[in-house]
């Protein structure tokens, strides 16, 4: 089967390279957004790089309105703070994004010895390329969504008049969420491409629209599992929290003079654990739509029972 193969080699690369780990834990920030995008388009909370957008026209915004002074230097000082750590956050998850999307390639195995440095200047060197995809990942998925599909299903919730309901509808349920979710998944083999193929920015994006055209079922038959794995690593990773935490409270209520330290120490231990899996499960998450790309372009690909299935039954879903 398809995924008996992709998951475990997945899992096997993270399992056995604990430092990419560590771009895991700033490739989390991105979010999950195929998984989100799919099961949760009712959500209008931006995502991570929409909302880094929104803060950086604020600054620029605030930067135009304030009067250069001695007075307001406290605050030009703290917008250009804000504005470096927004920047220089979204360049670690960007890059390490690329990194983990680069990790699973087989020209990869040498630099996943090297140090994080070395790594990490992998990813920085496909920055660009990488953020303009999520760009326009964020622009489709976030403002596009908020300012025109939620206006849109905000109207047909209050309107009577039945032509017009029917075909802002159709436009909106049949051509505009398909969309949003199209373009999260072409970000997505964009990248791939970007980093495992070295192509450049426009040539990644008509290649990677061309592959989910292609390979439409397998990509959401993965997105649905991975949504399933998921919720357990989230169901997984709370109990761990809550296993940790449990002992640290039961002694602070037994020993009161000590609740404080045992208290500090659970909550810290707590921490620990979310940032542990959370990183294990971005890199695990990230590694595999890479090895989804690796599987879908390689000749003689293999192919979900799924999308066998539907190729002997509906062929013209599989073209």
């Amino acid at each position: 089967m398809f995924y008996r193969k992709v998951y475990p080699k997945a899992w096997q690369l993270v399992k056995e390279n604990p430092t990419i780990w560590f771009f895991g834990l700033f490739a989390s920030l991105l979010g999950f957004y195929e998984v989100r995008v799919l099961f949760n388009l009712s959500d209008s909370f931006p995502d991570f790089i929409s909302s880094n957008i929104k803060s950086w026209v604020d600054i620029f915004v605030a930067f135009s309105t304030i009067s250069i002074s001695w007075a307001n230097m406290p605050d030009i000082l703290a917008l250009l703070g804000l504005f470096i750590l927004f920047s220089v956050v979204t360049i670690l998850a960007v890059s390490s994004q690329a990194v983990l999307t680069y990790s699973a390639s087989p020209q990869a195995k040498k630099s996943l010895k090297d140090t994080l440095g070395a790594q990490l200047k992998n990813g920085v060197d496909k920055f660009w390329p990488v953020f303009g995809l999520n760009i326009i990942n964020s622009l489709i998925g976030y403002f596009f969504v908020s300012i025109v599909l939620t206006p849109i299903i905000y109207f047909l919730s209050t309107t009577n008049n039945w032509p017009v309901y029917i075909i802002l509808g159709v436009f909106a349920f049949f051509v505009l969420i398909p969309l949003v979710i199209i373009i999260s998944f072409v970000t997505r083999y964009g990248i791939a491409y970007v980093t495992i193929k070295n192509q450049k920015f426009t040539d990644a994006f008509v290649n990677s629209w061309t592959l989910f055209r292609i390979n439409w079922i397998i990509t959401l038959e993965n997105a649905i599992l991975l949504l399933a794995i998921t919720f357990l690593t989230l169901i997984a990773i709370i109990s761990a929290m809550v296993f940790v935490f449990v002992p640290f409270l039961i002694m602070s209520s037994a020993l009161p003079f000590l609740a404080l330290m045992f208290l500090i120490i659970g909550f810290f231990l707590v921490a620990v654990v979310m940032i542990v899996g959370s990183s294990i499960y971005s890199a695990f998450y990230n590694v595999v739509w890479a090895t989804i790309f690796l599987d879908l372009v390689a000749p003689g690909k293999s192919y979900s029972k799924i999308h066998r299935v539907a190729h002997k039954h509906l062929p013209v879903l599989t073209k």
